[in-house]
């Protein structure tokens, strides 16, 4: 392992010093543990990764500050693996305890506890095979409650953080285009760039491996990810959240695993067409609607066109333009 570089590397990222020392205790320990079953970290697969962080569940180290550790080397020494695992147990880790919250928050404790009978807010670290089972109970409970339409709206306000610091570059880059169509074109060439910096350099887009047919796929289709514009309307579709596998499948329900990019719902699609409730894809609704809320600077409605979990092969979205800026195409 080099401890020396990956200092350096750290350094160089302005990381405080007393984070670079956990760090370093924390790689240092999961090196100990991969030694013991004859590995290194340069040769560890995400089942080591994953059953180091059973380990650190066991021991209550599984906090965040030691997953990243572990995730920034692997970004360090290009470690594909370790990347993904780290991205698998970080992304959406803030859905369940959020939905716990907002349920507290907009209903009552006693409404929240009802929803969550018998269901924990799960441990940081778990497999992403165990996650849907957590999603499952909660949202059959929700919608027996509050109906379709109530959990569909609760839904759609999102359960994810809103990232506001990281996406407020965009609100700037939205006032300095000439109109919403402009802003759009320009949305895409920088994915489009984006992915073709990873594709030139062999690093990984989020977790998955980035491929010339996966490129030339997103080019063919500015509604991935970026959006087009139909009359007071952006349709927007989800770029697949395994590119390279799902343009390769040929089998329908292989293909929809590939595409789910919701880790509380992903691995379910292994075994069902339908693995939790429709209603549920107005969480990713949501998503976007913080996102053009932001960039908007006011409220956004969006709108789940088709869903995985309806039956379709792709997620897509509306969002409803407010008035004022779309007085603004000319």
């Amino acid at each position: 392992m080099d401890i020396d570089g990956f200092r350096k590397f750290l350094s160089s990222r302005k990381i405080d010093q007393r984070v670079i020392k956990n760090s370093i205790k924390t790689l240092r320990d999961f090196e100990l543990y991969l030694k013991k079953n004859g590995k290194e970290i340069e040769n560890a697969t995400r089942q080591d990764f994953y059953e180091y962080s059973s380990r650190m569940i066991e021991a209550g180290t599984n906090t965040v500050d030691n997953y990243l550790s572990i995730l920034r080397y692997g970004y360090f020494k290009k470690l594909n693996d370790i990347i993904i695992a780290g991205m698998e147990v970080l992304d959406g880790r803030e859905v369940i305890k959020n939905l716990s919250n907002r349920l507290a928050g907009e209903f009552s404790q006693e409404f929240r506890n009802s929803v969550f009978a018998d269901t924990k807010i799960p441990a940081l670290g778990i497999r992403p095979e165990d996650k849907p089972e957590y999603m499952q109970k909660l949202i059959k409970n929700l919608e027996a409650k509050i109906g379709t339409d109530g959990c569909g709206e609760f839904l759609n306000r999102g359960l994810r953080d809103r990232y506001e610091e990281w996406r407020k570059p965009d609100r700037e880059k939205f006032l300095k285009s000439k109109n919403i169509d402009a802003f759009l074109r320009q949305k895409h060439a920088d994915f489009v760039s984006e992915l073709e910096k990873h594709l030139e350099e062999g690093t990984l887009f989020f977790t998955q491996e980035m491929t010339r047919e996966v490129v030339d796929y997103v080019k063919k289709d500015p509604c991935i990810e970026s959006g087009v514009r139909r009359g007071n309307q952006i349709i927007i579709k989800k770029i697949p959240h395994m590119a390279k596998e799902f343009l390769a499948e040929k089998d329908e329900q292989k293909k929809r695993y590939y595409y789910c990019h919701c880790p509380w719902v992903k691995e379910a699609f292994k075994g069902s067409d339908e693995p939790l409730s429709p209603v549920f894809c107005n969480c990713s609704a949501g998503f976007y609607r913080a996102y053009w809320e932001i960039v908007f600077d006011q409220p956004v409605r969006v709108d789940v066109m088709e869903s995985l979990l309806r039956g379709d092969s792709i997620c897509k979205f509306a969002v409803h333009i407010p008035d004022k800026v779309l007085a603004s195409v000319s």
